[in-house]
């Protein structure tokens, strides 16, 4: 049941997913909400990820490698997520770290991509573990990691990934 119902949310996700590409591609997205306008946007700014795109309805089966292969879907959705935070300010700590991460030299979309990398892996202990989203947690990460130079904390989680508990 719950392998089922796992499978028809992935096949619904993608198929999400390749309706805001095919609008995302005329380059018309009036038309979309909120954040479906967002994920288009964000879409687009990712070209390498385009050809995956394309056949998001075959590669919804894909289990990707997180070793060896960076989900696109998984990584725009991220994005998305990140962009919110920072646009509402809420946790206030992602605008913190974002311009602390600026005033060290990071790109906008460099310094997106790091507030990403401290959100998945909260995200991916409330869905393995099935419990509330550790919001404290994920404050604290980021208010230690505002004082770290952006090159240390890439390099930081290219060796070993991080957890959480860090």
């Amino acid at each position: 049941m719950e392998k089922d119902l796992r499978q028809e949310l992935r096949r619904l996700t993608a198929e999400r997913n390749r309706l805001i590409w095919e609008v995302a591609k005329t380059g018309v997205l009036g038309g979309l909400s909120g954040e479906d306008k967002k994920l288009a946007e964000i879409m687009l700014e990712h070209e390498e990820f385009h050809n995956q795109f394309e056949i998001a309805d075959i590669l919804s089966e894909h289990e990707y490698d997180p070793d060896n292969e960076v989900n696109p879907f998984l990584h725009v959705t991220l994005h998305v997520i990140a962009e919110t935070q920072l646009e509402n300010k809420d946790p206030i700590e992602v605008y913190q770290f974002y311009n602390a991460m600026r005033k060290k030299g990071s790109s906008h979309h460099d310094a997106v991509h790091l507030i990403g990398m401290v959100l998945f892996p909260f995200i991916l202990k409330t869905l393995q573990k099935q419990k509330a989203f550790d919001l404290e947690g994920y404050r604290s990460r980021l208010k230690k990691l505002k004082y770290v130079k952006p090159e240390k904390i890439f390099a930081s989680i290219e060796e070993k990934g991080f957890s959480p508990e860090e």
